[in-house]
């Protein structure tokens, strides 16, 4: 290793660790390449042999926590934290330009290293943003680089395309959504008022209330779990209408009402699909020997494959979400 790790006096201008990895007339240092392209068992098998090798720094002044955040290789940004020796003293690096680790989070991820859609993009983005604030310094947060700006500044400079993308696909996935919601709100509303047989003319009960209480009871419950389920999602929506769509909100605001919506508009559409097969059943339309509620948690199954198919990236940001912040170190100033 003492072919890329030198601590001559020329090689300890601008660096705290005093190793530099990109000299003149010598080979490229493996860890910097590595630590570039994310391939972590190479970065393990390094670190294990030569742990002094951690301290590399290549040719802008930057080590291989710095590089792991620059390149946004976050599995070995997890490992280096987890496993790395001097973390904190890595974590405080400055770079030539000014630049602390947060100022290198700050930065836009290629399209490829995100999911797709600007909305999750811009999630992720915040999300592992404020996940390497939070296990840096706190002084670190009101550093200003060589252009005399905060990492937060940069950040809002780099994403202020991307969050007005994002905060227009949200409104125009919301207006879509609110109209689903209010036709099953207002089918099921309906429903209610007009249940199958009639009301008897005497007492103003409905007739299958009579003869039919069990099946009739569920076709009510049904009902008014669909009707309940969307005006809730309506109610949520209209909480997002109202969001400024700052950078913070793309952190947990958003992503919780975004699941809440989720959550909401699928049950009122199993309550509404179930209360039809239960309107079937108590009218003998449909004779069947399985119980009701078989038929409930069948559709319920049903229509669970359906949302995990097409919302598992946001419930997968949830658990990362809720993982990070039980993790964070909680550094002091």
């Amino acid at each position: 290793w003492s072919h890329y790790v030198h601590t001559e006096d020329k090689d300890l201008e601008g660096s705290q660790f005093g190793i530099s990895s990109e000299k003149k007339n010598r080979l490229p240092d493996p860890l910097i390449q590595a630590t570039r392209l994310g391939i972590i068992e190479v970065v393990q098998e390094i670190l294990s042999v030569y742990p002094e090798a951690a301290y590399t720094f290549d040719g802008t002044g930057r080590n291989i926590l710095q590089i792991a955040v620059e390149e946004k290789k976050w599995f070995l940004y997890d490992y280096l934290m987890t496993n790395g020796t001097n973390m904190d003293r890595m974590l405080s690096a400055i770079d030539h330009d000014g630049n602390s680790i947060i100022h290198l989070a700050a930065h836009l991820e290629s399209l490829h290293s995100t999911p797709p859609g600007v909305v999750p993009q811009m999630m992720w983005e915040v999300l592992r943003f404020k996940r390497v604030q939070y296990d840096s310094y706190p002084y670190l947060w009101q550093l200003q680089n060589s252009d005399g700006k905060t990492a937060k500044q940069v950040f809002e400079t780099k994403h202020a395309s991307l969050r007005e993308n994002a905060e227009r696909t949200v409104r125009e996935s919301a207006n879509t959504v609110l109209i689903v919601s209010a036709l099953i709100g207002t089918i099921n509303f309906a429903a209610i008022f007009t249940v199958p047989g009639g009301f008897d003319q005497m007492t103003g009960e409905p007739i299958f209330l009579k003869n039919r209480r069990w099946e009739f009871g569920l076709l009510m419950f049904y009902l008014a779990g669909g009707l309940f389920s969307s005006l809730f999602t309506m109610g949520t929506l209209l909480v997002i209408f109202f969001l400024r769509f700052e950078t913070e909100d793309f952190y947990v605001s958003l992503p919780c009402y975004y699941v809440m919506d989720m959550i909401s508009i699928f049950y009122s559409a199993v309550f509404t699909i179930v209360a039809c097969c239960q309107a079937l059943i108590v009218q003998k339309v449909v004779i069947t020997d399985f119980r009701p509620l078989v038929v409930f948690f069948f559709i319920y199954g049903l229509v669970a494959l359906v949302l995990m198919e097409t919302s598992y990236r946001m419930f997968d940001y949830v658990y990362y979400l809720i993982r990070y912040s039980l993790s964070y170190r909680g550094q002091e100033s």
